[in-house]
């Protein structure tokens, strides 16, 4: 056993008290205080994000661009091929001026156009009706002066005649005045028997000349009459067959109009304005109910003419602002414009394809694109707010016509609504 040696000091006491009255340092981890502080701050912002934050969701639909006063697609109405344009684009048009001609695909028997060949019998038939109107037109025209010279021929020997009957007739009252005073001579002995047969002979002829002058100007007048009467007969008929091939032209020119209408078709401007847009060229084939041409006022305020399905019209509203991505002007390089929603159309124009899901899925399409297709469209049309778009430092003026997709808001709802709506549904279902 070891002792402590006793020449050691002892432990001093002034030392020890020293040591238990110096002050005590306690640290703490600051790390967690801001990691706390963290937590707090971002709760706080979600609930207020969640609060006041909202949540939209938009539909995409399709449309055109066109003018406040007008603006017209006009369609091919059958297949064919177009045959001629007779207004290029840009140019100016009236109402009712062909735009451009449509052939149809003709029937053919043996290698011949049956449209054809019943428009060319035709066309020879009505070119000798013209010819046989123009030949009794030309003596119609002629029988008139013929009518007119022999009316006068007639009143002039029928004059004539009068005056000679005029003048035979006062020499038969001379003639007779003279046998009436020498038949007084006879009684008184101053002339003979010879002498008066010989005035009463004067007096005779003059009486037959008279009788056959009068009986001359009754045949001439009868002549006359019956001449005047067959010509008015004449031109009669002849007006009754020019009647008669009238009719038969304006039938012929109808029938080539039925025969031009099963081999061609025209289509024509619906108003006076310019050709916004040509969508066929010559020797194209089109579809029936296919848009060839738009007719418009370039010179009018531009409006936006949307298409939209029946799921994104519930929330439109007039005055709603709407996105607008023009098809010439890709959004991702130029931007996107906005418009505002002026008239919304209260009923539909194209009704809804009726189809269960089932013949759907059957023609091959998907059931998203069947759905599409059993919505019904409505017209929704929007005031852009510019009518130009800014591209490669200069500004381009939408042309009428151009299509575009338009972005339009569907729903907007709050935040703590969408993230809520789960829990509501199951309480509504308990």
């Amino acid at each position: 056993m070891t002792s402590a040696a006793p020449d050691a000091p002892a432990p001093s006491l002034g030392g020890a008290a020293r040591a238990l009255g110096s002050s005590i340092h306690v640290r703490q981890d600051r790390g967690t205080t801001w990691l706390a502080m963290l937590c707090g701050a971002l709760v706080v912002v979600l609930v207020m994000v969640m609060t006041f934050g909202h949540f939209a969701r938009t539909e995409a639909v399709r449309g055109y661009t066109s003018a406040s006063s007008g603006l017209s697609r006009l369609d091919a109405q059958v297949n064919g091929v177009v045959k001629t344009i007779h207004v290029p684009q840009g140019g100016m048009v009236a109402a009712g001026q062909p735009i451009m001609t449509i052939r149809l695909r003709e029937v053919t028997s043996n290698g011949v156009s049956t449209v054809g060949a019943a428009a060319a019998s035709l066309r020879q038939k009505r070119d000798n009706l013209l010819a046989s109107q123009a030949r009794l037109t030309s003596f119609l025209d002629s029988s008139a002066g013929d009518s007119s010279q022999l009316t006068q021929t007639l009143d002039s020997v029928i004059k004539a005649t009068i005056q000679n009957e005029d003048a035979i007739r006062r020499a038969l009252e001379r003639q007779e005045q003279m046998v009436r005073r020498v038949r007084q001579y006879m009684t008184a002995g101053y002339a003979t028997r010879d002498a008066l047969n010989s005035y009463e002979r004067t007096a005779f002829d003059y009486a037959r000349q008279l009788s056959e002058i009068r009986v001359r100007r009754a045949e001439l007048t009868q002549q006359s009459t019956e001449r005047v009467r067959t010509l008015q007969q004449l031109v009669l008929e002849k007006q009754g067959q020019l009647s008669t091939i009238a009719s038969e032209l304006s039938l012929i020119e109808a029938q080539l109009a039925g025969t031009q209408a099963q081999s061609e078709i025209q289509v024509l401007a619906p108003f006076a304005g310019q050709v916004a847009s040509l969508l066929a060229e010559t020797g194209a084939a089109v579809q029936s109910d296919q848009v060839v041409a738009v007719v418009g006022d370039p010179a009018a305020e531009p409006v936006v003419v949307l298409e939209v399905p029946s799921r994104a019209i519930g929330l439109a509203k007039v005055g709603q602002r709407v996105v607008l991505k023009y098809d010439a002007f890709p959004f991702k390089v130029f931007g996107v414009s906005h418009g505002t929603i002026t008239a919304i159309a209260s009923s539909p124009i194209k009704a809804p394809t009726v189809t269960s899901e089932k013949d759907g899925m059957a023609d091959g399409r998907p059931a998203a694109a069947t759905a599409s297709a059993q919505q019904s469209v409505f017209r929704v049309e929007v005031r852009p707010e510019t009518k130009v778009i800014h591209a490669y430092g200069r500004d381009e003026t939408i042309a009428l016509g151009s299509t575009l997709s338009a972005d339009i808001v569907i729903e907007r709802r709050r935040l703590i609504d969408w993230v809520l709506d789960p829990i509501r549904a199951m309480r509504g279902r308990g």
